[in-house]
């Protein structure tokens, strides 16, 4: 009786019905209510329909009887991941890893370290494999360092085994990009498949197409990143700077706005359409978006201030960047034209 309850539970769960599946794993239930694999069942489908107290109550029964239940503390681990609860997702990942001691849980546990940025305790477990998903883990901690190096080494220990890893030559390609090394980079971009839905994917590929001067197919790639995410800044931002490229000031205004409002304290991104406004000659603009205290934003705030008869206050703002940076020559460069004024008065 319970063996055909469960064939039917299984095969309805396969052709995606799965509220019905849960109804005979119930009348399963009432046979053998201590089966921690049926219970896990009807937890898994619950999980599948978006209830996950319900499905976190069934993962608690089973845990109770068998703390160690390895799939139990995946299945509570996907669910803390899906809730964003990086920390408990974490310590489930560990637990399970104690357990188990497989390379592809430490990978897992990596992984959540990434997403919260504890690079270094990534580096504290000191571990010597060539297992893709631990190397690609190391290089996505060493590449978020700035240990370019590093990240660039591990990075081909994983091509050496799969010279199409996709995920692997994703990351080499941001970290060629990042060091403005233009032709290794293209060349990585040709060996990527497109993927629709991949957002780090299509906004790396359209940067990497801007620098290559095809504008055209930056934009479309950007803008079907958009389409998936749409409130992502940083989309915005790109596709701006995209605009700015090809001289369309209109729309790149538009989407350095857009990328604002959803991120407003930016800087970077109000320093950029601040940027816009003072090639249009438009300085009231520009200083409404200059309120950071960034060096290059202090720096543009004193031009303005020159340009606009300012001299006074671009003076004591141009001292100060002197101060941090004696050497920059563009500072000196105003400097002197003030100090050149003054003297002609």
């Amino acid at each position: 009786m319970i063996k055909d309850l469960l064939l039917e539970g299984f095969a309805l769960k396969r052709c995606g019905h799965y509220k019905h599946a849960i109804e005979i794993f119930y009348k399963a239930l009432e046979l053998d209510n201590k089966s921690p694999e049926l219970l896990l069942e009807i937890a898994e489908l619950f999980d599948i329909l978006g209830n996950e107290e319900k499905s976190l109550s069934y993962i608690e029964q089973v845990l109770n009887a068998n703390p160690t239940h390895i799939r139990a503390l995946k299945l509570l681990k996907k669910i803390f991941v899906d809730k964003k609860a990086y920390l408990e997702a974490e310590q489930t990942a560990k637990n399970i890893y104690c357990i188990s001691k497989k390379e592809e849980d430490l990978a897992d546990v990596f992984q959540l370290l990434n997403k919260q940025r504890k690079y270094d305790e990534i580096f504290s477990y000191n571990v010597d494999c060539d297992t893709p998903a631990i190397l690609f883990e190391e290089a996505y901690a060493y590449f978020h360092q700035q240990n370019l190096e590093e990240a660039e080494k591990f990075l081909h220990k994983i091509l050496i085994q799969d010279e199409d890893n996709q995920q692997a030559l994703l990351l080499l390609g941001q970290t060629y990009f990042a060091q403005n090394r233009e032709e290794e980079c293209f060349k990585i971009v040709d060996k990527l498949k497109v993927v629709e839905n991949n957002i780090e994917l299509l906004d790396f590929i359209a940067r990497a197409e801007m620098c290559r001067k095809n504008y055209a197919k930056a934009v479309r790639l950007l803008k079907q990143a958009i389409r998936v995410e749409h409130k992502n800044a940083a989309l915005y931002f790109n596709l701006a700077n995209i605009y700015c490229s090809q001289g369309d000031l209109a729309m790149a205004k538009k989407n350095f706005s857009t990328a604002i409002a959803l991120k407003p304290d930016c800087e970077e991104y109000h320093l950029a359409v601040a940027r816009v406004y003072y090639s249009e000659g438009n300085y009231k603009k520009a200083l409404e978006e200059l309120d950071g205290v960034s060096f290059d934003t202090r720096f543009l705030r004193a031009v303005i201030l020159y340009n606009t008869g300012y001299v006074a206050l671009a003076a004591k703002e141009l001292e100060q960047l002197k101060a941090e940076q004696p050497e920059n020559e563009l500072v000196k460069e105003y400097l002197e034209k003030i100090r050149q004024g003054l003297l002609a008065n």
